[in-house]
């Protein structure tokens, strides 16, 4: 019969993460989760940024959208997370200023060594740039990197970094085609296309 001890899970995270996620856990699930949908984002902001979040004007973090570590994520100004999303921070997420995460996506910036039996955990920060779009349901894998103007599409897997101002979709997401912005007349100095 093999020794199955010795492939044990080893648990990396210290003593001192694990508090800090405790607390983090009874005020989200007291102060922050109860709180209506369409109002006190100013006090969702708030609490993000007494647990070490860097929150930018203006952007709005739905009440059931779940930080696993506040101190590892950084949104820019009038930037949304959706309903249900799952910003697993184990490493640093940024997110940059008018970037919309709809309902149910997974920033998953932790995984676990599969060329070791004894799976141990690796982290890898994950970076989405301005004017970004992660549609329903995407899931965005560790190290990525979505670059400014990208859009994600609907329950897409973004395994590999996306280039600026391209539509992506799919399994695994690839590029599709280039994300042309019309003028807006009421929007002065709104971006054309930076792609050629």
């Amino acid at each position: 019969m093999k020794n199955w001890e010795k492939y044990r899970y080893q648990d990396s995270m210290s003593r001192s993460l694990k508090f800090r996620r405790l607390v983090w856990n009874i005020v989200w699930t007291f102060a922050f989760r109860p709180t209506p949908r369409g109002a006190l984002n100013g006090w969702r902001r708030t609490i993000l940024r007494m647990f070490g979040a860097k929150i930018g004007k203006g952007s709005l973090i739905a009440p059931s959208c779940f930080v696993w570590a506040p101190w590892n994520l950084e949104m820019g100004h009038y930037s949304v997370l959706g309903d249900h999303v799952d910003c697993y921070s184990m490493a640093r997420i940024s997110i940059g200023s008018k970037v919309a995460v709809s309902q149910r996506s997974f920033l998953c910036a932790g995984t676990h060594d599969v060329t070791s039996l004894l799976r141990p955990l690796v982290t890898k920060p994950i970076s989405i740039g301005d004017h970004c779009w992660i549609s329903a349901e995407s899931m965005i894998l560790p190290g990525v990197n979505i670059a400014e103007g990208a859009v994600v599409g609907a329950r897409s897997l973004v395994t590999k970094d996306l280039p600026a101002w391209y539509i992506c979709a799919g399994n695994p997401c690839r590029p599709i085609k280039i994300r042309k912005i019309a003028q807006d007349a009421d929007a002065p100095g709104v971006i054309h296309s930076h792609v050629a």
